[in-house]
Protein backbone atom coordinates (compact mmCIF):
# COMPACT_ATOMS: atom_id res chain seq x y z
CA UNK A 1 0.00 0.00 0.00
CA UNK A 2 1.56 2.93 -1.26
CA UNK A 3 1.38 6.43 0.44
CA UNK A 4 0.21 9.53 -1.12
CA UNK A 5 -0.51 12.96 -0.83
CA UNK A 6 -1.61 13.49 2.84
CA UNK A 7 1.03 15.97 3.86
CA UNK A 8 0.64 18.73 0.67
CA UNK A 9 -2.11 20.77 2.23
CA UNK A 10 0.33 24.20 1.96
CA UNK A 11 0.44 26.77 4.89
CA UNK A 12 -0.17 30.02 3.25
CA UNK A 13 -0.16 33.24 5.60
CA UNK A 14 -2.40 35.96 4.39
CA UNK A 15 -3.05 39.48 5.13
CA UNK A 16 -5.42 40.91 7.68
CA UNK A 17 -8.43 42.74 6.89
CA UNK A 18 -9.55 45.18 9.19
CA UNK A 19 -13.24 45.55 9.51
CA UNK A 20 -15.54 46.32 11.81
CA UNK A 21 -13.34 46.21 14.88
CA UNK A 22 -11.51 48.77 17.51
CA UNK A 23 -8.25 49.03 16.97
CA UNK A 24 -7.24 47.38 20.78
CA UNK A 25 -9.39 44.31 19.06
CA UNK A 26 -7.17 44.38 15.56
CA UNK A 27 -4.28 44.72 17.29
CA UNK A 28 -4.90 41.39 19.40
CA UNK A 29 -6.74 39.66 16.59
CA UNK A 30 -3.34 40.19 14.84
CA UNK A 31 -1.14 39.20 17.43
CA UNK A 32 -2.79 35.64 17.82
CA UNK A 33 -3.07 35.26 14.20
CA UNK A 34 0.60 35.56 13.85
CA UNK A 35 1.12 33.07 16.74
CA UNK A 36 -0.96 30.67 14.86
CA UNK A 37 1.10 31.11 12.07
CA UNK A 38 4.12 30.61 13.65
CA UNK A 39 2.62 27.27 15.40
CA UNK A 40 1.40 26.56 12.09
CA UNK A 41 4.81 26.50 10.18
CA UNK A 42 5.92 24.45 13.49
CA UNK A 43 3.22 21.69 12.77
CA UNK A 44 2.04 22.23 16.51
CA UNK A 45 -1.62 22.23 14.91
CA UNK A 46 -3.49 21.90 18.25
CA UNK A 47 -1.50 25.32 19.21
CA UNK A 48 -2.19 26.81 15.97
CA UNK A 49 -5.95 26.16 15.76
CA UNK A 50 -5.95 27.27 19.77
CA UNK A 51 -4.21 30.65 18.32
CA UNK A 52 -6.83 30.82 15.21
CA UNK A 53 -9.82 30.23 17.96
CA UNK A 54 -8.40 33.52 19.92
CA UNK A 55 -7.92 35.43 16.74
CA UNK A 56 -11.78 34.80 15.68
CA UNK A 57 -12.78 35.93 18.48
CA UNK A 58 -11.56 38.87 18.42
CA UNK A 59 -12.00 39.92 14.67
CA UNK A 60 -15.25 37.44 14.03
CA UNK A 61 -14.89 38.87 10.04
CA UNK A 62 -10.96 37.78 9.66
CA UNK A 63 -11.33 34.88 6.79
CA UNK A 64 -7.67 34.56 6.94
CA UNK A 65 -7.73 32.98 10.55
CA UNK A 66 -10.83 31.07 9.05
CA UNK A 67 -8.68 29.79 6.64
CA UNK A 68 -5.46 28.85 8.37
CA UNK A 69 -7.25 27.41 11.15
CA UNK A 70 -8.85 25.07 8.18
CA UNK A 71 -5.67 23.97 6.90
CA UNK A 72 -4.40 23.32 10.46
CA UNK A 73 -7.78 21.10 11.00
CA UNK A 74 -7.03 19.33 7.96
CA UNK A 75 -3.44 18.15 9.27
CA UNK A 76 -5.28 17.07 12.45
CA UNK A 77 -7.78 14.57 10.57
CA UNK A 78 -10.99 16.96 10.83
CA UNK A 79 -11.95 17.54 7.40
CA UNK A 80 -15.44 18.29 7.97
CA UNK A 81 -14.16 21.47 10.57
CA UNK A 82 -11.77 22.70 7.62
CA UNK A 83 -14.43 22.12 5.42
CA UNK A 84 -16.39 24.47 7.92
CA UNK A 85 -13.65 27.43 7.75
CA UNK A 86 -12.99 27.49 4.54
CA UNK A 87 -16.75 27.95 3.47
CA UNK A 88 -16.41 30.98 6.42
CA UNK A 89 -13.62 32.24 4.84
CA UNK A 90 -15.41 32.20 0.93
CA UNK A 91 -18.69 33.61 2.66
CA UNK A 92 -16.38 36.50 4.51
CA UNK A 93 -14.17 37.07 1.58
CA UNK A 94 -15.26 35.83 -2.10
CA UNK A 95 -11.77 36.39 -3.63
CA UNK A 96 -9.53 35.03 -1.21
CA UNK A 97 -7.89 31.96 -3.62
CA UNK A 98 -6.34 30.34 -1.20
CA UNK A 99 -9.12 29.69 0.69
CA UNK A 100 -10.79 28.00 -2.61
CA UNK A 101 -7.16 26.38 -3.24
CA UNK A 102 -7.20 24.84 0.24
CA UNK A 103 -11.08 23.69 0.56
CA UNK A 104 -10.58 21.75 -3.52
CA UNK A 105 -8.00 19.82 -1.30
CA UNK A 106 -10.16 18.93 1.47
CA UNK A 107 -13.07 18.35 -1.26
CA UNK A 108 -10.58 16.03 -2.87
CA UNK A 109 -10.06 13.92 0.14
CA UNK A 110 -13.81 13.48 0.62
CA UNK A 111 -14.27 12.64 -3.12
CA UNK A 112 -16.40 15.60 -4.38
CA UNK A 113 -14.49 15.95 -7.40
CA UNK A 114 -17.16 17.80 -9.41
CA UNK A 115 -16.66 20.58 -6.60
CA UNK A 116 -13.31 20.35 -6.06
CA UNK A 117 -12.54 20.83 -9.86
CA UNK A 118 -15.24 23.95 -9.39
CA UNK A 119 -12.53 25.59 -6.87
CA UNK A 120 -10.17 25.33 -8.75
CA UNK A 121 -11.24 26.60 -12.32
CA UNK A 122 -12.26 29.51 -10.28
CA UNK A 123 -9.03 30.71 -9.20
CA UNK A 124 -7.24 29.25 -12.59
CA UNK A 125 -6.54 32.92 -13.81
CA UNK A 126 -4.32 33.82 -10.54
CA UNK A 127 -2.82 30.10 -10.15
CA UNK A 128 -1.98 29.38 -13.52
CA UNK A 129 1.69 30.41 -13.31
CA UNK A 130 1.62 28.44 -9.41
CA UNK A 131 3.76 24.81 -9.19
CA UNK A 132 1.04 24.04 -6.55
CA UNK A 133 -1.97 24.37 -8.04
CA UNK A 134 -0.90 21.81 -10.72
CA UNK A 135 -0.07 19.92 -7.69
CA UNK A 136 -3.96 20.09 -6.77
CA UNK A 137 -5.10 19.34 -10.34
CA UNK A 138 -2.53 16.29 -10.17
CA UNK A 139 -4.36 15.07 -7.20
CA UNK A 140 -7.49 15.37 -8.30
CA UNK A 141 -6.84 13.32 -11.72
CA UNK A 142 -4.99 10.73 -9.72
CA UNK A 143 -8.05 10.02 -7.06
CA UNK A 144 -10.53 10.13 -10.22
CA UNK A 145 -8.05 7.22 -11.37
CA UNK A 146 -6.95 9.00 -14.41
CA UNK A 147 -3.61 8.28 -13.84
CA UNK A 148 -2.73 10.14 -17.38
CA UNK A 149 -3.91 13.11 -16.89
CA UNK A 150 -2.50 13.46 -13.40
CA UNK A 151 0.61 12.45 -14.57
CA UNK A 152 -0.07 15.52 -16.39
CA UNK A 153 -0.17 17.80 -14.33
CA UNK A 154 2.03 16.94 -12.34
CA UNK A 155 4.80 17.47 -15.06
CA UNK A 156 3.74 20.80 -14.71
CA UNK A 157 3.85 21.29 -11.18
CA UNK A 158 7.39 20.07 -12.11
CA UNK A 159 8.10 22.27 -14.99
CA UNK A 160 7.44 24.97 -12.87
CA UNK A 161 9.04 24.28 -10.06
CA UNK A 162 12.18 21.51 -10.19
CA UNK A 163 11.68 21.32 -6.66
CA UNK A 164 8.55 20.88 -5.79
CA UNK A 165 9.15 17.68 -3.38
CA UNK A 166 5.31 16.97 -2.93
CA UNK A 167 4.88 17.36 -6.98
CA UNK A 168 7.72 14.47 -7.08
CA UNK A 169 6.16 12.41 -4.62
CA UNK A 170 2.86 12.21 -5.87
CA UNK A 171 4.06 11.83 -9.38
CA UNK A 172 6.00 8.60 -8.20
CA UNK A 173 2.84 6.96 -7.38
CA UNK A 174 1.03 7.97 -10.20
CA UNK A 175 3.82 6.17 -11.88
CA UNK A 176 3.43 3.13 -9.56
CA UNK A 177 -0.37 3.00 -10.57
CA UNK A 178 0.90 2.63 -13.98
CA UNK A 179 3.74 0.00 -13.02
CA UNK A 180 6.34 2.53 -14.69
CA UNK A 181 8.25 1.66 -11.66
CA UNK A 182 11.85 2.86 -12.88
CA UNK A 183 10.07 6.50 -13.50
CA UNK A 184 8.55 6.08 -9.85
CA UNK A 185 11.94 5.13 -8.33
CA UNK A 186 13.63 7.84 -9.88
CA UNK A 187 11.04 10.50 -8.72
CA UNK A 188 11.27 9.17 -5.25
CA UNK A 189 14.99 9.02 -5.19
CA UNK A 190 14.82 12.55 -6.16
CA UNK A 191 12.67 13.66 -3.68
CA UNK A 192 14.91 12.41 -0.97
CA UNK A 193 17.54 14.13 -2.40
CA UNK A 194 15.62 17.79 -2.12
CA UNK A 195 14.17 16.97 1.31
CA UNK A 196 15.07 13.82 3.55
CA UNK A 197 12.24 14.27 5.30
CA UNK A 198 10.03 12.46 3.00
CA UNK A 199 8.36 9.50 5.08
CA UNK A 200 6.45 9.13 1.93
CA UNK A 201 9.22 8.63 -0.41
CA UNK A 202 10.97 6.02 1.50
CA UNK A 203 7.69 3.88 2.28
CA UNK A 204 7.32 3.80 -1.44
CA UNK A 205 10.61 3.11 -2.31
CA UNK A 206 10.63 -0.02 0.34
CA UNK A 207 7.49 -1.59 -2.12
CA UNK A 208 9.61 -0.43 -5.28
CA UNK A 209 13.28 -2.50 -4.23
CA UNK A 210 10.76 -5.52 -2.85
CA UNK A 211 9.64 -6.17 -6.35
CA UNK A 212 12.99 -6.27 -7.44
CA UNK A 213 13.38 -8.79 -4.96
CA UNK A 214 16.59 -6.10 -2.87
CA UNK A 215 14.87 -7.41 0.43
CA UNK A 216 17.28 -6.06 2.64
CA UNK A 217 17.32 -2.45 0.79
CA UNK A 218 13.53 -2.73 1.35
CA UNK A 219 13.41 -3.18 5.15
CA UNK A 220 15.99 -0.75 5.40
CA UNK A 221 13.52 1.98 3.36
CA UNK A 222 10.30 1.34 5.44
CA UNK A 223 11.95 1.58 8.63
CA UNK A 224 13.39 4.55 7.67
CA UNK A 225 9.62 5.91 7.16
CA UNK A 226 8.64 4.09 10.29
CA UNK A 227 11.61 6.32 11.83
CA UNK A 228 9.05 9.26 11.52
CA UNK A 229 5.88 7.71 12.20
CA UNK A 230 6.23 4.44 14.43
CA UNK A 231 2.59 3.70 14.08
CA UNK A 232 1.37 4.34 10.63
CA UNK A 233 -0.61 1.18 9.43
CA UNK A 234 0.38 1.62 5.92
CA UNK A 235 4.22 1.43 7.35
CA UNK A 236 3.84 -1.23 9.83
CA UNK A 237 1.67 -3.38 6.86
CA UNK A 238 4.66 -2.79 4.48
CA UNK A 239 7.08 -3.53 6.68
CA UNK A 240 4.95 -6.94 7.76
CA UNK A 241 4.85 -7.61 3.67
CA UNK A 242 8.25 -7.23 3.17
CA UNK A 243 9.65 -9.66 6.21
CA UNK A 244 6.60 -12.15 4.63
CA UNK A 245 8.93 -12.04 1.59
CA UNK A 246 11.68 -12.85 3.83
CA UNK A 247 9.47 -15.77 5.07
CA UNK A 248 9.56 -14.21 8.85
CA UNK A 249 6.02 -15.26 9.04
CA UNK A 250 5.49 -14.79 12.74
CA UNK A 251 6.76 -11.66 13.00
CA UNK A 252 5.14 -10.20 10.10
CA UNK A 253 2.03 -11.15 10.83
CA UNK A 254 2.14 -9.67 14.14
CA UNK A 255 3.22 -6.25 12.56
CA UNK A 256 0.08 -7.15 9.95
CA UNK A 257 -2.46 -7.47 13.07
CA UNK A 258 -1.27 -3.97 14.15
CA UNK A 259 -2.05 -2.46 11.21
CA UNK A 260 -5.60 -4.02 10.91
CA UNK A 261 -6.12 -3.12 14.52
CA UNK A 262 -5.47 0.46 13.23
CA UNK A 263 -7.27 0.05 9.73
CA UNK A 264 -10.04 -2.56 9.69
CA UNK A 265 -10.57 -1.09 6.18
CA UNK A 266 -6.93 -1.40 4.93
CA UNK A 267 -7.13 -4.28 1.84
CA UNK A 268 -3.80 -4.75 1.46
CA UNK A 269 -2.79 -5.80 5.04
CA UNK A 270 -6.20 -8.21 4.84
CA UNK A 271 -4.06 -9.61 1.70
CA UNK A 272 -0.81 -9.95 3.36
CA UNK A 273 -2.66 -11.76 6.17
CA UNK A 274 -4.10 -14.02 3.06
CA UNK A 275 -0.03 -14.94 2.44
CA UNK A 276 0.84 -15.51 6.03
CA UNK A 277 -1.84 -17.79 6.04
CA UNK A 278 -0.60 -19.37 2.86
CA UNK A 279 2.43 -19.33 4.05
CA UNK A 280 2.13 -21.73 7.16
CA UNK A 281 -0.50 -24.02 5.15
CA UNK A 282 -4.12 -22.36 6.43
CA UNK A 283 -5.53 -22.41 2.62
CA UNK A 284 -8.92 -21.96 3.99
CA UNK A 285 -8.31 -18.62 5.89
CA UNK A 286 -6.02 -17.84 2.98
CA UNK A 287 -8.56 -17.58 0.71
CA UNK A 288 -10.79 -16.24 2.99
CA UNK A 289 -8.45 -13.35 4.00
CA UNK A 290 -7.59 -12.46 0.07
CA UNK A 291 -11.49 -12.46 -1.29
CA UNK A 292 -12.29 -9.91 1.75
CA UNK A 293 -9.02 -7.97 0.68
CA UNK A 294 -10.75 -8.05 -3.12
CA UNK A 295 -14.28 -7.02 -1.79
CA UNK A 296 -12.89 -4.15 0.17
CA UNK A 297 -10.65 -3.08 -3.17
CA UNK A 298 -10.11 -5.03 -6.25
CA UNK A 299 -7.53 -2.67 -7.15
CA UNK A 300 -5.36 -4.00 -4.38
CA UNK A 301 -1.88 -4.21 -5.83
CA UNK A 302 -1.52 -7.99 -7.16
CA UNK A 303 -4.75 -9.18 -5.18
CA UNK A 304 -5.54 -10.86 -8.93
CA UNK A 305 -2.49 -12.77 -8.79
CA UNK A 306 -2.98 -13.81 -5.45
CA UNK A 307 -6.18 -14.73 -5.07
CA UNK A 308 -6.46 -16.56 -7.83
CA UNK A 309 -3.69 -18.95 -6.65
CA UNK A 310 -5.84 -19.19 -3.02
CA UNK A 311 -8.33 -20.98 -5.42
CA UNK A 312 -6.38 -23.18 -7.26
CA UNK A 313 -4.98 -24.02 -4.02
CA UNK A 314 -8.56 -24.53 -3.24
CA UNK A 315 -9.24 -26.78 -6.32
CA UNK A 316 -11.51 -24.03 -7.38
CA UNK A 317 -9.61 -23.72 -10.74
CA UNK A 318 -12.28 -22.21 -12.64
CA UNK A 319 -11.94 -19.26 -10.43
CA UNK A 320 -8.59 -19.43 -10.26
CA UNK A 321 -8.73 -18.77 -14.18
CA UNK A 322 -11.02 -16.31 -14.14
CA UNK A 323 -9.76 -14.08 -11.35
CA UNK A 324 -6.09 -14.32 -13.52
CA UNK A 325 -7.99 -13.41 -16.33
CA UNK A 326 -9.10 -10.27 -14.63
CA UNK A 327 -6.02 -9.19 -13.53
CA UNK A 328 -4.25 -9.63 -16.85
CA UNK A 329 -7.14 -7.41 -18.18
CA UNK A 330 -6.15 -4.55 -15.65
CA UNK A 331 -2.26 -5.32 -16.66
CA UNK A 332 -0.83 -7.12 -14.02
CA UNK A 333 1.83 -9.12 -15.43
CA UNK A 334 2.28 -11.85 -12.90
CA UNK A 335 -1.45 -12.78 -12.99
CA UNK A 336 -1.06 -13.23 -16.96
CA UNK A 337 1.42 -15.42 -16.41
CA UNK A 338 -0.35 -18.26 -14.37
CA UNK A 339 -3.80 -17.91 -15.99
CA UNK A 340 -1.28 -18.94 -19.27
CA UNK A 341 0.31 -21.69 -17.29
CA UNK A 342 -2.50 -22.87 -15.91
CA UNK A 343 -5.29 -22.04 -17.74
CA UNK A 344 -6.77 -22.58 -21.71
Amino acid sequence: MKGFRWSIMLCIFFAISWVGCSEQSQTEAAQFFLKGNLKLEKREYAEAIRYYDEAILKQGDMADAFCNRGIAYLHVGETEKALEDFNKAIELDKKLDEAYFNRAGALVDRKEFTQAAADLEQIRKNYQDSTNYYLRWGDLKFNQGYYDQALAEYDRAVALKATNVQALVNRGVAYFEKKDFKSAQVDFEKALKLDSQQQLAYNNLALIFARQNQLDQAVKMVERALDFDPVNPIYLNNKGYILLLQKKTEEAKKLVERALEKDPQNSYAHRNLGLYWMQTGNKAEALAELKKAYDQNPSTDQIHFWLGKAYADTNRNDEACRTWQKGEAIGDAEAASERKKNCR
